[in-house]
């Protein structure tokens, strides 16, 4: 049987349940891997501080695990809370996308110091502050207020909208960003060096874990490229049909031990 060097796991709707907690399942799971030996990495959309308290809940300062936020523009490493790679958004390619969304209507948030910070109202634009639990900064003019690099922005719109845009702009805006979903009313713009498989495969190479000796599992269009690079991709029961198709193994959902079945059975 492979022995698995190291859990990936992507955050919402997979590693966490629909009322955004961690199963007592999951959760003795991953930190009996650990204690074996087994890095645990979550990685995620979201950002850096908005993925801390399940870093803690999972113990992976005291066993030296890592997050990717971002979808991976950032990784952390827990032990020391060191920032060892960095990958933004420049301010150039910032004004663009922000443009680009504007001139749809489109609302825009992004990333300043783990603070949300977005111009202008909608339906859907507390979604991300009570995901994170990150404080929520409204600001005149985005545009002018954002005047360095950023770690990603994000459209926020009916799901109808994103995933038109979504389909048109085809995994990639211009030769320095690409986009993707995550939540279904999501479009997420980031530096195009940067996706959760390419960040996953440079940690794991300079850990030096094999790529087979890798277990990942997700339920959304950011976790495709991470599954695909995976030894096992696994995708819970309640991913869309474009990850069940490429993961290895489809477990239960985030709402039942789905993560456990699989950690127990493989390792």
């Amino acid at each position: 049987m492979m022995q698995y060097k190291m859990i990936v796991l992507d955050m919402d709707d997979t590693l966490l349940t629909s009322d955004n907690t961690i199963l007592p399942s999951t959760k003795d799971a991953l930190i009996k891997a650990q204690q074996q030996g087994i890095k645990v990495v979550l990685a995620s959309g979201r950002p850096t501080g908005g993925m801390l308290a399940a870093a803690k809940a999972l113990q992976l300062a005291d066993f030296g695990s890592y997050i990717l936020s971002y979808n991976g523009a950032e990784v952390t490493e827990m032990s020391t809370g060191e920032l060892i790679a960095a990958t933004h958004v420049s301010k150039q390619s910032f004004d663009a996308v922000y443009d680009y969304l504007r001139a749809r209507d489109v609302f825009v948030l992004t990333y300043i110091n783990n603070t949300i910070v977005f111009e202008g109202t909608h339906e859907y634009m507390n979604v991300e502050h009570e995901l994170t639990g990150l404080p929520m900064q409204p600001v005149e003019d985005l545009k002018a207020f954002v005047t360095g690099d950023v770690p990603k922005l994000m459209g926020v719109d009916d799901i109808e909208k994103i995933s038109a845009m979504n389909e048109a702009i085809g995994g990639s805006f211009n030769e320095d960003i690409h986009a993707t979903t995550s939540k279904p009313f999501f479009l997420e713009f980031m530096n195009k060096d940067v996706s959760k498989g390419k960040v996953l495969k440079q940690l794991v190479e300079k850990l030096g874990i094999k790529q087979e000796e890798v277990m990942a599992f997700g339920d959304s269009n950011n976790d495709k490229d991470m599954l695909e690079y995976a030894g096992l991709g696994v995708a819970m029961g309640n991913a869309n049909d474009n990850i069940k198709q490429i993961a290895d193994v489809i477990t239960d959902d985030h709402n039942q031990d789905g993560i456990a079945n699989i950690v127990n059975k493989y390792i």
